[in-house]
């Protein structure tokens, strides 16, 4: 009996939902081996979802096993598909559930900091004084606006380092810049101002903060000097939220004929201007303009600052300072909330800030921080010369910058599930991104409202790596970047072909077509677009792109959504040609060989495997000790004037290989496709790998065993094949 109710508000997808609850009552024993699943038609209308959900959810069972089709009656529990063994999600569930990870990234202890960045010795000796000097302070509740001694300490730090103008009075402290955004948006509401003005892109809480208070919000676009003051709201009361310091996330800097301006709007319209002067204090090249709030005569700016760039994370202390009319409202509303900021947190940074600690500490990691982000600058550019695949932008100040990630996605078909399918790809990308970066133990952000079609921002922050850490960090981040981009969409069963581009043209495109076309109808579907409109999906790529030599990936899952992008590339050099390379054996079989599908579990583990064993690459053996193929490629062996490969039906039928097949058909050479035993491999003369980017490479070495890489029927082969490709 199915019981599922699926959640439409969840973040996870419904097939995904559907898929893990069928999941789990199979492994339960709850459907039993050969129990026959509602129709497509009949699941859809119980679960009031459409029928193509249902078969994305069932087709994804199919293929880990957990389902069978039979033509014309519809889907069974498979035989055996109950057994722990065979639960291809307990190892995700493990992983979600076991504390490790959150929202993709490992938990905040695990990142890496770096102690030269804040001087917690004197830190701790303010904590002690407050501690033994002033201990009765500590019995009463903290102030609602914030400690007197700390508010006095911030009004005269501010005045002499950003020119800003306010007495003790008017400073509220709190504990983050979303609290004192929900303070204003009170006072707001007390002024009867509903509209709201948000810099696009820009600090999304802050946006969700006052669309959640019901405030019109108009979202105004960012130029290099900043927000457009002239889409401003003209005769309507408004409240302007910007960032003219550092623009988050362009980095764009308001000059100072901009800062009059926007006054002069504000002034003209009655209206409220809100800066966020978040990371000011941390500017590395050129002289900060003087703040906003400085330059206001007329009492419309209320200034927003933050020491958690400045101290260390754990700090939360933000405040504010209002307009004396606008503080006289505050003070109204003051005693319904509780201060939220730890009193002992803020008497001990009064008594840094007091004896000079604070000021001191920030020269300190100006200098440091500076050092960091020119190091970190230098060595994405010395990981990419040319910025085709990753670029840093925003460089100029603060704590982080964002990296710029070519994807070269480019969609062909948005498939049944429409634009949902895209973003659904985007996000699963970005997350992978962040998860590979937090196993380094670094710091990674997405930031969705700047992501394009073929390309990826993120945050990262580079402050709290040890500066001699900085390359080396950078330099496996990039790396494990490329491999993430590489791994294509997850999440939806999908088919893929890798294709290859030489001198600016696609080789044996017709070949992956038809391929593609067989791999989708082993999953009962059609291809979702003709051959003519790939080969113009690849000629505008490789116009735009100037693509002379590189590999292109394209992608095809079961609702029909299909992309291309540039895969990272890596061919042999030449020299392996005439040495050959090093394999090793590996225990392993591809799910579904006859299909070009994604096994990322196997994937992940021949990795592994080549990484450890240090060759180039690993040769299957499956459960009967066949060697069937290479993790990435098809596998030949030559013995007198025979040419020996596994058999079609135990191995992924390559492009290459069938290239080679007929090479060695118009060499006149005898060719078996016969199973080839592990134990037997030592009997061939030679050997030799086939693919897309290794075309074909012979083998010196399959573990213990060598062979003869200048094989005379080997070096037929090769000639034959790039006379073929007319090489």
């Amino acid at each position: 009996m199915i019981s599922v109710e699926l959640d439409h508000n969840s973040s996870k997808t419904l097939y995904s939902q559907l898929s893990e609850y069928i999941r789990e009552e199979i492994s339960e024993g709850r459907l039993a081996a050969g129990e026959k699943l509602p129709s497509l038609r009949t699941m859809a209308r119980m679960l009031d979802i459409s029928v193509t959900t249902v078969k994305i959810a069932y087709v994804q069972l199919q293929i880990e096993g957990y389902l069978d089709s039979k033509p014309n009656s519809g889907f069974y529990v498979a035989a055996g598909a109950g057994n722990a063994n065979n639960d291809a999600a307990s190892a995700q569930k493990e992983t979600e559930s076991g504390g490790h990870a959150v929202n993709g990234e490992t938990a905040a202890g695990s990142f890496k900091y770096d102690p030269e960045s804040f001087d917690f010795i004197k830190w701790r000796k303010c904590g002690a004084s407050v501690l033994s000097d002033t201990p009765e302070l500590l019995f009463t509740e903290a102030d609602r606006q914030g400690e007197p001694a700390l508010r006095k300490e911030i009004a005269e730090y501010l005045y002499k380092s950003r020119g800003v103008i306010c007495e003790a009075d008017q400073v509220i402290v709190s504990a983050g810049t979303q609290q004192l955004v929900n303070h204003i948006a009170r006072i707001l509401r007390m002024m009867d101002i509903e509209n709201v003005c948000t810099e696009d892109p820009g600090y999304l809480p802050v946006r969700n903060i006052f669309r959640d208070w019901g405030f019109s919000i108009s979202r105004i676009p960012v130029k290099q000097d900043g927000i457009e003051i002239e889409k401003l709201p003209v005769n309507i009361r408004t409240a302007a939220y910007v960032c003219p310091q550092n623009q988050f996330p362009t980095g764009a800097v308001m000059p100072i004929s901009r800062r009059h301006q926007i006054l002069k709007w504000a002034a003209a319209n009655d209206s409220i201007v809100i800066e966020d002067d978040y990371n000011s204090e941390l500017r590395y090249f050129g002289k900060p303009v003087p703040a906003l709030q400085g330059l206001d005569s007329g009492g419309r700016v209320v200034y927003i600052g933050s020491f958690t760039s400045t101290l260390f994370p754990a700090v939360r202390i933000s405040y504010m300072v209002l307009p004396k009319p606008m503080k006289e409202l505050y003070r109204q509303i003051m005693m319904n909330y509780d201060q939220t900021c730890s009193k002992t947190e803020q008497l001990t940074l009064a008594l840094f800030m007091q004896r000079g600690y604070y000021q001191t500490n920030l020269r300190k990691v100006r200098n440091l921080y500076s050092r960091k982000l020119q190091e970190t600058v230098s060595a994405i550019r010395d990981c990419d010369p040319s910025g085709k695949f990753i670029s840093a932008k925003n460089s100029q100040s603060g704590i982080n910058i964002i990296l710029k990630i070519n994807t070269r996605v480019r969609t062909i078909t948005e498939g049944t599930t429409g634009k949902d399918r895209t973003e659904e790809i985007r996000r699963e990308l970005v997350q992978r991104l962040i998860s590979s970066a937090a196993k380094l133990g670094l710091k990674v952000r997405g930031i969705d409202q700047l992501d394009r079609e073929g390309q990826i921002y993120l945050i990262f922050y580079y402050n709290q790596i040890p500066l001699s850490q900085i390359r080396g960090d950078v330099s496996e981040m990039i790396a494990d970047f490329r491999s993430a981009v590489m791994k294509g969409s997850s999440g939806m069963p999908s088919v893929y072909e890798v294709i290859r581009i030489r001198d600016g043209k696609p080789v044996f495109l017709q070949e992956h077509y038809d391929r593609l076309g067989r791999s989708l109808a082993a999953l009962g579907i059609m291809p979702p677009f003709s051959f003519d409109i790939l080969r113009g999906c690849i000629d505008d790529m490789v116009r735009d792109g100037g693509i002379e030599n590189h590999n292109l990936k394209l992608e095809v899952d079961i609702s029909g959504h299909s992309v291309i992008y540039m895969s990272p590339t890596h061919y042999p050099d030449a020299a392996l040609y005439e040495s050959g390379v090093r394999t090793e054996l590996f225990s392993g079989e591809r799910k579904n060989p006859n299909i070009k599908m994604m096994d990322q579990e196997l994937r992940d583990a021949a990795d592994a495997a080549i990484k450890r064993s240090g060759a180039f690459e690993v040769l299957l053996v499956d459960r009967k000790g066949n060697i069937t193929e290479g993790s990435r490629s098809n596998v030949f062996f030559i013995k007198d004037n025979k040419v020996v490969t596994p058999p079609t039906e135990q191995v992924l039928p390559g492009v290459t290989r069938s290239k080679v097949i007929d090479v060695a058909g118009a060499l006149g050479l005898e060719l078996h496709q016969i199973p080839v035993a592990a134990e037997s491999a030592g009997d061939y003369d030679a050997a030799f790998i086939s693919g897309t980017s290794l075309e074909v490479l012979p083998v010196s070495e399959i573990g213990d065993l060598h062979f003869d890489v200048h094989n005379k029927v080997l070096r037929e082969i090769i000639s034959g094949y790039s006379a073929c490709c007319g090489q």
